[in-house]
């Protein structure tokens, strides 16, 4: 049987990984999609990534901390005790957003231009699926299924962050 700490520990985790690879490469993709220089790029992208993980941390922090009140004034007694851990939660959320967040970074810090788009891109959708896949190792689903549905549900706003990014990047220039 899973301990409840530890399920809302991996919980917060998947969470905290999709987040950062999906919303960094959403990022820089849409700055990319600018056509501004590769140093902004990359200014864009760790400060997205920096600020994405100590929000991400703070908020899993407070609404463990409210979920745990909560079920004590209401007197049920499920969490009352306190069994799940706002810091161990906190610290899987933003540690995993910060890695999450590096594999469409990583490219940008050696490539300029479309290689770099194009490396992240591959990055990006190869680090949802595998993250997906590996979850399967504790929850026993198809590790092809549960790839490709992290792949699916993250990977659109990548597209979507380029092509807004363009569309800015037309509009404004």
């Amino acid at each position: 049987m899973v301990d409840l700490d530890d399920a809302n520990t991996v919980r917060a985790g998947v969470f905290g990984v999709q987040d950062g690879i999906v919303s960094t490469f959403g990022l820089v993709m849409g700055v990319a999609g600018a056509q501004v220089s590769p140093e902004a790029v990359l200014i864009a992208g760790i400060a997205g990534a920096v600020s994405g993980a100590v929000s991400m941390g703070a908020g899993e922090y407070v609404s463990v901390k409210v979920q745990r009140e909560l079920l004590e004034a209401r007197g049920d007694g499920r969490d009352g005790g306190g069994t799940v851990s706002p810091s161990r939660a906190a610290m899987a959320n933003s540690g995993l957003f910060v890695l999450g967040a590096s594999f469409p970074l990583l490219p940008f810090l050696f490539l300029v231009g479309l290689p770099a788009v194009a490396t992240s891109t591959v990055l990006s959708v190869t680090a949802l699926f595998v993250a997906g896949a590996l979850l399967t190792r504790l929850t026993k689903r198809s590790p092809v299924a549960s790839g490709m549905r992290m792949l699916i549900i993250g990977g659109g706003a990548g597209v979507l962050g380029y092509l807004v990014g363009s569309l800015l990047g037309v509009a404004v220039g």
